[in-house]
């Protein structure tokens, strides 16, 4: 069952229009009831790989927004793979060190509000992928450094035009120019289209799609040396299975339960729109096609897939799991 068939029966069963706000409020509840379902199962991460080009003299660099958990990190022309090692161990072997080469190790530096840091300092440019994204309901708080000082700045999106930050955002080549992005909203509104942050030379820092959370979090990671040349690097991940989005997502669960995503999200959406027995009726149908649901994955054998050298696996736990949109690749 696709995506935009489960919120067309949402909408009729509830005998509501299709795009307005209750539509907002059914597409929302399908993902949390998705979500539920497939962390219930164990099946809420998937193997992915992705891959990024070193830059000379660049040490930290971001992962896709996707990544929770980094399987190991290798350069696949040269079969060579970096050691993974622990803030720890990394400081005490490598404080301080300019060292630069072809890197030979990596360490989990932490999550910031973007992929990448500004390649110059100056304004930066926020649109969204819908129109209705637009006015004073609709902010973007940016916490970054400013000529060296951390500062915040709320800019008010414009919808499809570019917004543009009043303050300039410090370039910083082996730090941090951007902390943390918030999406904030206000008076019950959503966001309906994806964010997109943008430097002042039009490189994209970060995407944020709808239904991901109100604010970002973007692993990073540090290579030593610092690489003096362009290196591609594949990167082997656990990354969180994405919600559904678009009319034609299909959920990642058997056909024979799609259901599920219905009756759990009746049983929240009718209450609030004054049909009570109606939501308790299927709440007790979710609950018990549940039960069936979770016995048939219980008898069901599942098989793992393996990629080549997956090993000295660090795992980063994840400070918060929510759901997100994939970013197939990072340069």
């Amino acid at each position: 069952m696709k995506f935009s068939d489960i919120i067309s029966y949402l909408n009729q069963a509830a005998s509501e229009e299709a795009g307005d706000e209750f539509e907002t409020m059914a597409k929302r509840a399908v993902n949390l009831i998705y979500d539920e379902l497939l962390a219930e199962t164990d099946t809420d991460f998937e193997r992915r790989e992705y891959t990024f080009t070193t830059v000379s003299g660049t040490s930290k660099y971001g992962m896709p927004l996707y990544v929770q958990q980094v399987l190991n990190i290798e350069d696949d022309t040269n079969d060579r793979q970096l050691t993974l090692k622990t803030a720890q161990d990394f400081d005490r072997e490598r404080a301080g060190s300019a060292s630069s080469g072809t890197p030979t190790e990596a360490y989990a530096f932490g999550y910031f509000g973007v992929q990448k840091q500004p390649a110059a300092s100056g304004a930066l440019k926020i649109t969204s992928s819908s129109a209705l994204d637009a006015g004073s309901n609709y902010k973007v708080v940016i916490n970054g450094m400013s000529s060296g000082v951390d500062i915040r700045e709320e800019v008010t999106l414009n919808g499809l035009s570019e917004a543009t930050s009043s303050n300039s955002f410090d370039a910083v080549s082996n730090g941090i120019g951007i902390r943390r992005v918030v999406l904030q909203q206000s008076n019950d509104v959503t966001f309906v289209g994806t964010i997109t942050i943008k430097d002042t030379s039009d490189n994209t820092l970060a995407v944020v799609p709808p239904y991901w959370g109100d604010s970002p979090s973007y692993q990073w990671w540090e290579l030593y040396p610092i690489p003096d040349a362009a290196v591609t690097y594949v990167v082997r991940t656990l990354a969180k299975k994405p919600p559904l989005i678009h009319d034609d997502d299909w959920p990642e669960l058997d056909s024979r339960y799609h259901d599920l995503l219905i009756h759990g999200a009746q049983a929240i959406l009718l209450p609030l729109v004054g049909k009570g027995q109606a939501g308790q009726l299927a709440a007790r149908k979710y609950e018990q096609r549940k039960e069936d649901f979770l016995g048939h994955r219980e008898q069901k054998q599942v098989t793992s897939r393996k990629f080549k050298n997956v090993t000295n696996p660090y795992i980063i736990p994840a400070s918060t799991v929510q759901r997100k949109i994939p970013n197939a690749s990072a340069s």
